[in-house]
């Protein structure tokens, strides 16, 4: 948006456009810490993840009125889209997340340490192919882990602390509304009372 804060129909289209294109994108393929080959996407990291995540702020500061007269279209049906753009990416990202992944990945770990054809000097990663394979297991098994932490990272730190006060903001009168898109993000019934005490907190919008 620019600065001024006004947009173009045609500009306020694109963006809708594009928001909706990498809210809908799929993530990278997981690393595979069996395989002797490198993640192809260990250059770009999480950057899936962390582009997902720019929509749900991007939609969190946006101005509704501003684009419902920008766009021509009800004020009410841009929020209820808005909500489904972000709910649809924290439940994606919530099913990837695996809690307890951490309670094997240390016996992971040692399986590929012990699967490391040592050299006779005791070096780590030597000059024969099969280091190349060992080290690619490792760097697998850690982008995995490291990945993983990040989906619960980002929803819990970021992405959940943008989504329920957007859902607040939307729908007031509505809690209907704001438990509809909690449960289509992915939370239990017995979940909604603390997501929203630990991100909008207990206030006389969210009572």
């Amino acid at each position: 948006m620019r600065r001024h804060g006004t947009m173009t129909r045609e500009e306020a289209c694109d963006m809708i456009w594009s928001l909706y294109l990498i809210s809908g994108a799929p993530m990278y393929e997981a690393p595979d810490y069996d395989s002797t080959q490198p993640w192809p996407y260990k250059d770009e990291r999480d950057n899936d993840i962390a582009a997902k995540s720019r929509v749900i702020s991007a939609l969190s500061i946006m101005d509704t009125k501003q684009m419902s007269r920008n766009l021509g279209i009800h004020e009410q049906r841009l929020k209820h889209l808005h909500a489904a753009y972000a709910a649809a990416i924290i439940k994606r990202l919530k099913s990837l997340h695996l809690p307890d992944f951490g309670k094997k990945e240390t016996a992971l770990k040692d399986e590929i340490i012990r699967s490391h054809p040592a050299n006779p000097d005791g070096n780590v990663i030597g000059s024969d192919i099969k280091d190349y394979e060992w080290t690619h297991r490792w760097n697998n098994l850690v982008t995995f882990s490291s990945r993983n932490s990040m989906y619960h990272s980002y929803v819990s730190k970021i992405m959940e602390k943008r989504f329920i006060p957007m859902l607040v903001k939307y729908f007031p009168d509505q809690a209907g509304e704001v438990v509809k898109y909690i449960r289509k993000a992915g939370y239990g019934d017995g979940e909604v009372l603390d997501l929203i005490d630990r991100t909008a907190g207990y206030n006389s919008n969210t009572a």
